[in-house]
This record gives C-alpha cells, sequence and structure tokens, in this order.
C-alpha cells in the first residue's frame, strides 16, 4: 500500500512537469512593448484628427469644445483646449498662452504625439511672428500715408503761393 501510494504521488508530481513553463519576461517586454506603441499611435492619431478637425472649426464650436474639454482634466483634454487656444482666428493673448501650456505639456506625451505638436508650436509660432511683422507694417504704411499727406498739404500751400 505504501509503495502504491508512492507511486501514485510519484506519478502526480511527474504529471506537473509536463505543463508549459510560464512565459519568459521577455514575451512579457514585448507585449508591453506592442501594447505601448499602440498607445501611441492611438494618442498621435487622435491629435492629428484633432487638429484636422480644429483648423474647420468656427468660432462658436471652438467656445463649445473649450467648455466641455475644461469639464475634464485628462492629459488628453488638456492638450487639446491648449491646441484650441493656438487657432489662427484667436486673440494673440490666448494663442501665446495656449503654446506655453502645449509646450508645458509636451513632456507628458509620447514621443510621436510631442514630435507632431512640436511641429504645431512651430507653425503656430512663425505664423504669430508673421502677423506681428504685418501689423509693424500697416502701422509704418498708415505712419508714412500721414507724411505723405503732410508733404501734400505743404506742396499745395507752397503751389498756392506762387500763383497768387
Amino acid at each position: 500500500m505504501r509503495r502504491l501510494g508512492l507511486l501514485t504521488t510519484m506519478a502526480g508530481l511527474l504529471a506537473g512537469c509536463s505543463l508549459p513553463p510560464p512565459p519568459a519576461p521577455q514575451q512579457d517586454l514585448a507585449l508591453e512593448r506592442v501594447a505601448r506603441l499602440e498607445s501611441a499611435n492611438k494618442a498621435l492619431q487622435h491629435h492629428l484628427h484633432y487638429a484636422d478637425w480644429l483648423l474647420t472649426t468656427k468660432p462658436t464650436q471652438r467656445q463649445q469644445e473649450r467648455l466641455r474639454l475644461r469639464a475634464d482634466h485628462s492629459i488628453d483634454s488638456q492638450v487639446s483646449l491648449a491646441m484650441i487656444n493656438t487657432h489662427p482666428q484667436e486673440p494673440v493673448a490666448s494663442r501665446r498662452a495656449g503654446l506655453t501650456r502645449l509646450t508645458a505639456l509636451l513632456p507628458q506625451l509620447g514621443r510621436d504625439s510631442q514630435t507632431f505638436l512640436r511641429s504645431w508650436i512651430a507653425l503656430a509660432e512663425a505664423l504669430l511672428a508673421k502677423e506681428c511683422r504685418c501689423d509693424e507694417q500697416r502701422q509704418e504704411i498708415q505712419r508714412l500715408r500721414h507724411q505723405i499727406e503732410q508733404l501734400s498739404a505743404i506742396d499745395e500751400h507752397i503751389y498756392r503761393r506762387k500763383r497768387n
């Protein structure tokens, strides 16, 4: 009886040896990496689609979206809100604040999203710089027009004097 019990115990222990080994840590790391890449890809796709939509919005749509996003404090909502504030039709102060906020949020994002948003930031900054130059040139044009009007008035005055 003892032998039978010993043989049964040994058979049970040996049966456990035929189970597949637990997954190796390499496989776990590979699965983790794939999951991270999929998540990063989804985030990048979200930012791309959002930017595409955002550039076609009207001011009322952007205001409604702002209200919706202010209720959500997730990183994606914060990025989206900052992107809204950098829209080319927004006031300059809002755009500058949005660019500052986007820059501050970059370290919390994936590498692909960072690359896309750096491009977004660079384009928005370039647009702001061009608009500032345009404003300066408009002011210069106004100043020159005023000078031309003054010189024309002086010229007219001199012409009248000569005729009399």
